[in-house]
């Protein structure tokens, strides 16, 4: 940076810095804004303050930079471009965000697509009703409503589609007591039955998010969330600590795969088949005493990236690629050309194969969990606090198995 010299005294102070918002090329300003050398240096006097609220945690536009007047634009701001040689096969020439459906301020969660219905279906993190949503985008605009399982599924904080079924980390219950486990659905019968609910007796946590390996197996996280949500009626207090397991459906086995995370949460597959991705939502804190969440900015708000063993069985080398900007990640899935997107905050980030973040998409609610859906899988829905809306720009989800 250059400096100005003062004629009188010699001492120097900075030159101006640039504007952090400004157009970019191709897109049209300020729906679309790209972030000046990643907003490295603010100007003096900026501060974000931190609101310790779950669900309506601070957010990088929140932030205040009196002395640079372009920062106010990020707020109202589409999408936010870091990279900007990389970001038009992200957003493609004409990227778009919607607000489709207002939610209560509840967590959302859980959002699958269904390919042979086109429908989406995702959860509500309240048991009464033990309903979840569908989404029919058979309809121009898409319309949504209620379903009731049988037997009915209570709270499932993720799920996949694979092979003709949706896999629900939920509980599947018609006494209502909810038991942590994975629980398969045929969206066409409305039936769903168990596929692991116990590790040799112990009840696991809560069982958070899953995806399916190459090799058939299914990942989950499991962590300690279910037991600081209302209203759940659980049979048993916490058995197992916080980890990621391994299940193979053919035999029946289950194995722990990792255990060295605060609160893991979303699990994805690159599309190589060699990396896979976790998200550590520890700043989301669960106080056992309490049963509440309480976030703490200063906690795991992290995405690692670790190598899969050829043999499928395990991961080697994590690694932290990525701290979240706003709140914690959450949700995360892999596009068809192995770029990450995960749910931060107000919006979602975009990160190459290393965690480099090239493109922010904004929302006026929190996103907790996306999904890509459509017959061409371009869709990029997302469900949180308060909303559910959809992206649409140059990337695709990976095909569905």
């Amino acid at each position: 940076m250059s400096a100005l010299q003062y004629p009188l005294t010699g001492a120097s102070v900075p030159a101006a810095v640039p504007a952090i918002a400004q157009p970019c090329l191709g897109y049209a300003s300020p729906s679309v804004l790209c972030i000046h050398h990643y907003g490295a240096v603010l100007p003096e006097g900026f501060e974000r303050i931190i609101q310790p609220i779950v669900g309506a945690t601070d957010t990088y536009a929140s932030t205040s930079v009196p002395a640079d007047p372009s920062f106010s634009l990020l707020a109202n701001a589409s999408f936010l471009i870091f990279d900007e040689t990389r970001a038009a096969d992200i957003l493609g020439p004409d990227p778009v965000v919607d607000f489709i459906f207002p939610l209560d301020n509840v967590p959302h969660e859980a959002p699958t697509y269904e390919p042979n219905l086109n429908l989406i279906f995702f959860s509500r993190l309240r048991p009464d009703p033990p309903a979840q949503y569908v989404i029919d985008l058979n309809t121009d605009p898409p319309t949504l409503e209620q379903r009731i399982f049988d037997p009915p599924l209570v709270v499932p904080c993720g799920s996949t589609y694979h092979a003709g079924l949706i896999y629900w980390c939920g509980s599947a219950t018609y006494n209502g007591i909810y038991t942590p486990g994975i629980y398969a659905l045929n969206a066409s019968t409305g039936k769903i039955h168990p596929v692991l609910n116990n590790y040799f007796g112990y009840n696991f946590g809560t069982c958070d998010d899953l995806a399916f390996a190459p090799n058939g197996d299914i990942w989950f996280t499991d962590n300690w969330y279910i037991h600081a949500l209302p209203h759940i009626p659980h049979n048993h207090t916490i058995h197992l600590e916080t980890a990621i397991y391994r299940f193979t459906p053919t035999t029946g086995q289950t194995q722990i795969v990792s255990d060295a995370f605060s609160q893991p949460n979303g699990i994805a597959f690159s599309p190589d088949h060699k990396t896979v991705y976790v998200t550590d939502t520890g700043a989301d804190a669960v106080s056992l005493a309490s049963g509440e969440i309480a976030y703490h900015s200063h906690g795991k708000r992290t995405v690692y990236a670790a190598d899969l063993l050829p043999d499928g069985t395990g991961m080697v080398n994590p690694r932290a690629i990525f701290l979240a900007q706003d709140r914690v990640p959450d949700g995360i899935k892999t596009a068809r050309n192995g770029l990450v997107v995960t749910a931060t905050g107000h919006g979602v980030d975009v990160l190459d194969e290393r965690g480099q973040l090239v493109v922010r998409v904004q929302t006026n609610f929190t996103v907790l969990n996306v999904v890509w859906a459509g017959r061409e899988l371009n869709e990029l829905w997302m469900v949180g606090f308060g909303g559910g809306g959809r992206g649409r720009g140059g990337l695709v989800g990976r095909e569905l198995l």
